[in-house]
């Protein structure tokens, strides 16, 4: 939103009230990038309000439009410059509100730690963004150039938006990349259908509840999607029937988290979601696998899918008896400082707690009859806890 802010800012002494939300709204409508009608209403509606609540207070705090502006430096910061940056801190608090508010529709989050989450990630250079609309406004009114300063303004900031569009595209890539590897893993088990997205819907609110920021929260997400990704690998050597405790089962199954990190390990921006990956099955009194790591030691992004993955297999109806969402939750908590990460589990308390229906699994009916059919879900906690009874020597990681 890098030019339609700046544009938004300069609007407001420019074209006043109904000028700068009409400019908000529109610039978003018209967004031919956005392809989903509702993305772009959602859009629309944002910049549009972000325009009307910033005029409201460029206002009430003594700002004056293009027209009636002082010729002194120290009148335009005072009637200008001041009011513009209370009026664009109040369009960024509307932006990550609104963000948060149509995060907390459809992802079930709550929109107070979305709205901070995506207030950190703009940081402080957000606010370069207002200095120029700034001179954009003087090089409209004070200096005479009205829309022609355009062309010194609004010219290089589309040339650095177009950088920052590649970035975009290729963060679009990696998302691509990421689905195709998904899509793999479920082509090749049928039982596996819906599990990764699920882990990974579960984890991101379970990371949102944490704080973890944006940066890890990408991170985890990846990890939670690709988790299982190396029971491609392993499956061929998976027994076909075996009860949760049989050592050949058991023995074949322990190689998945390192195969899966060792598949993705060429793809560079899948680095920070490889700990996540190879570490998921790892315990917190240490009786886990791979490589037997306890407590802290366990990457929190292992810990958060282990809990997102121990709740999914115990609802998803993939295996008997299966729970409710509450019933599920009672269980992992009394599983909290042996298995699984106490305050992981307190999180997973506070968002199930919240809309408990809402992280109940529905599976396909196919998914459900593969996994029932074959080989136990070695998701579930009685297999966790069979192989903490067995305990081989745990397996080094690299």
């Amino acid at each position: 939103m890098s030019v339609t802010t700046v544009v938004l800012a300069a609007a407001i002494p420019i074209a006043g009230p109904m000028g700068a939300t009409i400019a908000g709204g529109l610039s978003s409508l018209s967004d031919l990038q956005v392809k989903k009608w509702e993305n772009r209403v959602f859009n629309g509606a944002m910049t549009a309000t972000m325009g009307a609540a910033g005029s409201l207070v460029y206002l009430l705090s003594g700002g004056v439009l293009v027209q009636d502006m002082p010729a002194s430096p120290g009148g335009l910061l005072l009637r200008v410059g001041g009011p513009l940056l209370i009026a664009y801190v109040v369009m960024i608090a509307v932006n990550v509100l609104c963000i948060g508010l149509v995060s907390a529709v459809t992802r079930r989050t709550r929109v107070l730690p979305v709205a901070r989450t995506v207030l950190r990630s703009l940081g402080w250079g957000y606010l370069a963004h207002v200095v120029i609309g700034f001179l954009f406004v003087l090089l409209w009114g004070p200096v005479g150039l009205g829309p022609g300063s355009a062309l010194f303004v609004l010219g290089p900031l589309l040339i650095a938006h177009w950088a920052i569009g590649r970035e975009a595209l290729a963060r679009r890539e990696h998302r691509e990349t990421v689905t195709s590897f998904v899509a793999a893993l479920e082509e090749a088990d049928p039982a596996s259908v819906g599990h990764s997205a699920r882990v990974a819907d579960l984890a991101e609110a379970l990371g949102g509840e944490l704080g973890v920021g944006v940066r890890d929260a990408e991170e985890l997400r990846y990890a939670a999607l690709l988790h299982d990704i190396g029971m491609v690998v392993v499956r061929p050597e998976l027994p076909t029937e075996a009860q949760a405790d049989d050592v050949d089962y058991l023995t074949a199954l322990i190689g998945h988290p390192q195969a899966g990190a060792n598949i993705l390990s060429g793809l560079a921006f899948l680095k920070g979601s490889l700990p996540g990956i190879a570490h998921h099955h790892e315990r917190w009194d240490g009786r886990g696998y791979p490589a037997g790591l306890h407590g802290e030691e366990i990457p929190l992004a292992a810990r958060i899918i282990a809990v997102a993955d121990a709740f999914e297999a115990l609802t998803s109806g993939a295996s008997a008896p299966e729970l409710d969402a509450a019933d599920a939750v009672t269980l992992l908590q009394e599983r909290a400082g042996s298995h699984l990460d106490p305050q992981v589990v307190r999180a997973l308390t506070v968002v199930v707690g919240r809309s408990p229906e809402a992280w109940r699994g529905r599976p396909n009916g196919a998914a459900v009859a593969a996994r029932q059919a074959r080989l136990p879900d070695h998701d579930h906690p009685s297999v966790i806890d069979a192989y903490a009874e067995w305990q081989p020597e745990s397996v080094e990681t690299v």
